[in-house]
């Protein structure tokens, strides 16, 4: 029988080895017949693994830093596109923030695979009667001091205001039908800040003793504002019925019904979202 020295069996493997991943180009973890070039979790009992990313605190989803490139040859400050990391930090640079999560490096900027969602809506929870003469008055559920949105993240939000308002009954002037329009502002206040719209509805009223009313406007408005995470940002709704002109008592309470209608269908909101 012919012996071979050790050195001769280390060559004979090796080549063995280096043919069989240039025939197949497989790896397998926990498998003889990987399903793919690499198969991490093919166990056939009852144990399933994950795979653990580079764990790394990223500054700035536009600097590439503290991942380097394991290539010495390449240009320093450059990473492979594709390169894959689990960022454990959250930083506060605005737009160029960074989250706990998965990011990829497209080149020029850490991409946060899963994005982030945050997004919340407050709604009116009861009709409002408009008085003339009350001045402001606050929209249910939407009063100042009743809430406070508190970011998850720090950048751009959309706050969308949906706002509406109907007119009351109008007085019987005489033959014909009698139209009249009820009008008043709505003023929205994020933050300290005032936002003012102004909004009219119309009601009518027949001699015959049809009314017409809560024939009701809808307005939005639309703001985008810059937001701290964790940050607690007040806002309110509230509503000023400046002239009622033509109708019952004047648009106030009383023994007729001039008064305006706020939330009688459809609710007046605030919804704010997270863009980026």
């Amino acid at each position: 029988m012919k012996k071979y020295k050790p050195i001769t069996i280390f060559f004979i493997t090796l080549i063995f080895v280096l043919t069989s991943i240039n025939t197949y180009a497989q790896i397998g973890i926990g498998t003889v017949t990987p399903d793919g070039v690499i198969d991490l979790n093919h166990d056939s009992g009852t144990n399933r693994y994950g795979l653990v990313l580079p764990r790394v605190a990223l500054t700035r989803t536009d600097v590439a830093a503290p991942i380097v490139d394991p290539d010495p040859s390449s240009i320093p400050g450059t990473l492979p596109v594709g390169t894959v990391v689990y960022n454990t930090v959250t930083t506060n640079f605005g737009n160029y923030s960074v989250f706990p999560g998965i990011y990829m490096w497209n080149g020029v900027d850490w991409i946060n695979e899963f994005p982030k969602k945050n997004a919340k809506i407050f709604k009116q929870t009861k009709e409002l009667r408009t008085e003339t003469s009350a001045g402001y008055q606050e929209i249910p559920n939407l009063e100042v001091g009743t809430n406070t949105f508190t970011p998850d993240y720090t950048g751009t939000y959309k706050i969308e205001v949906s706002m509406n308002y109907g007119g009351g009954y109008v007085e019987n002037l005489g033959a014909g039908t009698n139209v009249a329009t009820q009008k008043g502002i709505f003023k929205f206040i994020f933050n300290g800040v005032d936002k003012l719209t102004p909004l009219q509805a119309w009601s009518a009223q027949h001699t015959s003793g049809t009314d017409y009313f809560l024939i009701w406007e809808q307005a939005t408005i639309v703001m985008y504002k810059e937001l701290v995470a964790g940050t607690g940002y007040s806002f309110s709704l509230s509503f000023d019925q400046t002239q009622a002109d033509g109708f019952e008592d004047g648009g106030d309470s009383g023994a007729l019904e001039g008064r305006g209608y706020i939330g009688t269908d459809i609710p007046s909101s605030v919804e704010i979202v997270f863009l980026d």
